[in-house]
């Protein structure tokens, strides 16, 4: 399940306005309808439509709510029941004054579908969600008291909003699992999954911790532990990001616009971390060179593209720091890990800094001894919050599904981080490797301007029934990116693998009509890779190369040698080749079908 988007307010302003406006920041998570739910004297109005938000705009504007005081809206992502109308969030009890918002899954639904039922209850969507609401109409108490004895009937991990009619002008929140972020004035509140979503009214606001329960009145917050209502003291936290809704500029999508924002992300992540003289710096994360002495073994945590960036630190910290290291599937771990050696540090790779799969192993990882290093794009989130040190990457809003400059921007971090433990353990900074790295920003601008896809390569992409990424050493973790950005975006099947594997399964797939495209950024494994792709162009593949020239069909150049720096260079043209595929079959680039920018539940 992946992360909607919830967003609701208590005010003086136009209730259906600030909803609308909260949802549509919320918008580039991945969602299929939109609704609101606005109380009024005349009752709850409702409002919701499958499809995008202007959809939902557009039944707002011909249809304009009474005034109203109190309201919640929701962007849902499909789980329980297909995409309708009807499935759609808010959703209501069988009177019609009570409403309730929900990212989530709850796991025991079937059996509360049931009971309800059997209880006479209308049960007018399929989703799991509509059941919390006849679950709150049935429970006795105050709002905060009926949700809390409602999230106890609820497994799973969610997050809650509801409000009833017949409580009073506030709201109640739960957070099992799913971000929630709150703020408020003097006369108002919001609620929001994510803090962006109050950036133009708020420049501070809360955050839920798993276990919270939170009663939002005008003016004033109270939070309470969920299975007892002890009352919770919370910190506030600076909203980073600026009120202005996300715009693409003069860039066909979000996708292409972030791409081509990333020599500045880089930089933006070597900024006082990186100077001219040869030293990694990363106090600012809490790292100071006693800690990184302490550091015997490092245990990478992450999902997707974070786990890519990963695995290519992986091969550095062991190449060049001769630190033992791993990098593992977040969602792998707990089940798989029941010891880590003493000094450990686990580190734990998260754009959104939300991943439910990266946040379990980072509390097993605790509980098993390790010290966290959290490496976030989002020094608020719960991840950041969790960890024993945050490494903020400052890469700004990623609003595309796919990512592009979050994923560089990770490896330019671990690549710091490798340097920095590699100095404290005594083997020293390589200067020309930091000279190149230094110097990639520039370089990736120049390659950008400049660099044009051959057509046949998108054509043949295009048409085929799947495309295979081969690499070597780090190579390997970029050709998985590539076959990621590949599937994502176009929805053809590719695959990637280590290149030695090819003879043991893989070569079986190739022939005229499969494309493979072999990375090839560190030029230790040249001849091995321009062996295995030989073996491929042999068979009638269309071979592709990406930085040495392997001598296959296709060559595509890179203007650096240094490995790490032609690893960030080199995914450039992947994630151009990506998006250019996805075009020419008419798919969607910025919300590719099924899928959302940050996971928040197994």
């Amino acid at each position: 399940m992946l992360m909607c988007g919830i967003m609701g307010y208590v005010g003086p302003q136009s209730i259906a306005e600030v909803l609308l406006g909260g949802l549509k920041r919320l918008e580039y998570r991945g969602y299929d309808s939109a609704g609101i739910a606005l109380g009024t004297a005349r009752g709850i109005h409702l409002a919701k439509r499958a499809g995008p938000l202007r959809v939902l705009e557009d039944e707002v504007a011909r249809n304009p709510p009474p005034p109203a005081s109190i309201g919640i809206g929701h962007t849902r992502w499909a789980t329980h029941g297909g995409v309708t109308d009807q499935n759609a969030h808010p959703h209501l009890d069988c009177e019609g004054r009570i409403a309730v918002v929900h990212n989530g899954i709850i796991e025991n639904a079937a059996a509360l579908r049931e009971e309800l039922s059997a209880r006479g209850h209308v049960l007018r969507s399929e989703t799991d969600s509509e059941l919390i609401a006849h679950l709150l109409e049935e429970a006795e108490g105050d709002l905060l008291h009926r949700l809390q004895a409602v999230a106890g009937r609820c497994e799973g991990a969610y997050a809650l909003l509801a409000f009833d009619l017949r409580d009073g002008n506030h709201m109640c929140a739960v957070r099992r699992t799913s971000p929630i972020a709150i703020g408020y004035t003097d006369s108002e509140v919001f609620v929001a999954s994510g803090a962006i979503a109050l950036a133009p009214w708020l420049s501070r606001c809360i955050y839920l911790d798993d276990g919270e329960i939170a009663d939002l009145w005008p003016g004033r917050v109270d939070v309470f532990r969920l299975e007892d209502l002890a009352p919770v003291r919370k910190v506030g936290h600076e909203i980073s990001d600026s009120g202005d809704l996300p715009d693409s500029g003069h860039h066909r999508n979000f996708y292409v616009k972030e791409l081509f924002e990333q020599p500045a992300a880089w930089r933006s992540v070597m900024r006082g971390r990186l100077g001219d003289a040869d030293a990694v710096d990363l106090t600012d994360a809490g790292l100071t060179e006693g800690a990184l002495r302490s550091v015997k073994r490092v245990q990478f945590l992450a999902m997707g593209s974070s786990l890519h960036a990963s695995q290519m630190a992986t091969e550095r910290l062991l190449e060049f720091a001769q630190i033992p290291a791993a990098a593992d599937l977040a969602s792998e771990f707990r089940d798989t890990r029941s010891f880590l050696e003493p000094g450990t540090l686990a580190v734990a790779v998260s754009q959104s800094g939300e991943t439910i799969d990266t946040l379990t192993a980072l509390r097993h990882a605790q509980s098993l001894g390790a010290r966290v290093l959290g490496l976030v794009n989002a020094p608020g989130s719960t991840i950041a919050r969790e960890s024993d040190f945050v490494f903020d990457l400052r890469a700004g809003t990623e609003i595309s599904v796919a990512s592009t400059k979050a994923f560089t921007t990770q490896a330019v971090a671990l690549d710091l981080l490798v340097s920095a433990l590699a100095a404290a353990h005594g083997r020293g900074y390589d200067p020309d490797h930091l000279a190149a790295l230094r110097a990639a920003p520039i370089i990736a601008e120049d390659f950008l301007a400049e660099f044009l896809l051959p057509d046949d390569l998108v054509e043949r992409c295009a048409k085929a029934p799947g495309v295979i990424f081969l690499g070597r050493g780090q190579d390997v973790s970029l050709a998985r990116e590539g076959s990621l950005k590949l599937k994502e975006l176009s929805y053809i099947w590719s695959e990637a693998f280590a290149a030695g594997e090819l003879k043991h399964g893989p070569l079986a797939l190739v022939d005229d009509r499969v494309p493979v495209i072999v990375c090839s950024t560190d030029p230790r494994h040249t001849t091995k890779l321009s062996s295995s792709l030989s073996e491929a162009v042999a068979r009638g593949a269309y071979g592709v190369s990406v930085g040495a020239d392997l001598r296959g069909t296709l060559h595509i150049g890179l203007p650096i040698q240094d490995a790490t720096a032609a690893y960030l260079i080199g995914a450039l043209p992947l994630q151009l080749l990506a998006v250019t595929v996805a075009e020419a079959r008419g798919c969607s680039v910025d919300q590719p079908r099924n899928l959302a920018k940050s996971v928040t539940v197994e």
